[in-house]
């Protein structure tokens, strides 16, 4: 038997014809722009970035943690007795101001800025607010435009971040993650090293047809409950190419979680990422939470309150902050602080 005849024996998958559509409504909402359009890099999107677990992890370290806590109004005195209803309710339903502020943070870390619409009483003072999302919204030449109409500038809050959007100044870590991810991903449906067929018998080499078949077959081999075993016609030899990567693939997603905190302020020990010295002691952990909430949380926090306390929102005089207390306290409440409703 020649190694053609010993290779179609190989060849007994049933064949498959047709092409489904990339564009079905199950696998629409999936596709990136960058897997059809070959060489044509697309600004990265949340959805994207989302999908590395290293930045829903930083996104969800700060978004709901700010989010969750109240919104307070102050004088020279302190709390005001009665706080603006904006601050603890919405006129949306089923609208919540922890989850308005939640994505209000979201779109922060995102794109850098965030958006409020304001509905004003007779004092020209808010009444209510909600959020509009990044993808309505546009700046141009100093106007806001919501859903591509410019809107009178006392209809909404323009809240400038503090520092960079993650989309822009962490893209090209992301799309490395993203890589790192799928290479994981790879290496968990095949996990045999690599391996590399050589013909021997030069009589009857294979066509171009013939050798992609034999390594297509071999690759849904090996991703079967049976893939470490490997049949060879004759004629055929199979080198192997090193082991398992597992510690690249460590490292790797080790640094991508390092990068990803360093954008955002987060330490490396709450990004579950490891350094050099490995080893926290209970206070140096301790110590890294002092630092999230020293150094991370006012990167969001700070342009939130600044807004929000310039003489459009509050009266001269009054200035808004969020009520970190029950965050920062050693034992807080169990119900949490209590708020109006």
């Amino acid at each position: 038997m020649s190694i053609r005849d010993a290779f179609r024996l190989m060849n007994t998958q049933p064949t498959i014809t047709g092409i489904a559509s990339p564009f079905t409504e199950t696998q629409l909402s999936s596709i990136v722009l960058g897997d059809i359009f070959e060489n044509v890099e697309f600004p990265l999107t949340r959805a994207e970035a989302m999908r590395v677990p290293a930045v829903a992890q930083a996104r969800n370290l700060l978004a709901p943690t700010i989010g969750r806590q109240p919104l307070k109004v102050l004088d020279k005195r302190g709390l005001l007795t009665n706080q603006p209803a904006w601050t603890y309710r919405t006129d949306q339903d089923l609208i919540s101001v922890q989850w308005m502020l939640t994505m209000v943070v979201d779109d922060l870390i995102f794109y850098g800025r965030a958006l409020l619409g304001v509905k004003r009483g007779s004092d020209g003072f808010p009444l209510s607010i909600e959020r509009i999302g990044p993808d309505r919204f546009t700046i141009t030449d100093g106007v806001v435009l919501v859903d591509e109409k410019p809107v009178d500038a006392r209809s909404v809050i323009y809240i400038p971040g503090l520092v960079d959007p993650l989309l822009d100044v962490g893209s090209q870590k992301i799309r490395e993650a993203a890589d790192i991810e799928r290479g994981v991903a790879v290496k968990a449906a095949i996990p045999n090293p690599s391996i590399v067929f050589k013909q021997k018998d030069e009589s009857a080499p294979l066509d171009q047809e013939e050798v992609q078949t034999l390594m297509e077959d071999t690759a849904r081999n090996r991703r079967s409950r049976n893939g470490t075993i490997t049949f060879l016609p004759p004629g055929l030899d199979m080198e192997v190419l090193g082991g398992q990567e597992t510690d690249f693939s460590l490292q790797a997603r080790n640094a991508v979680r390092i990068d990803i905190g360093s954008y955002v302020g987060i330490p490396s020990s709450l990004m579950n990422a490891t350094t050099v010295q490995a080893s926290l002691t209970y206070e140096n952990k301790s110590g890294e939470r002092d630092r999230f909430y020293v150094e991370a949380l006012p990167m969001y926090t700070a342009p939130i309150e600044a807004r929000l306390s310039l003489d459009d929102v509050v009266p001269q005089g009054q200035r808004v902050r969020f009520d970190l207390s029950e965050l920062y306290a050693q034992l807080p409440t169990p119900t949490g602080a209590p708020t109006e409703d």
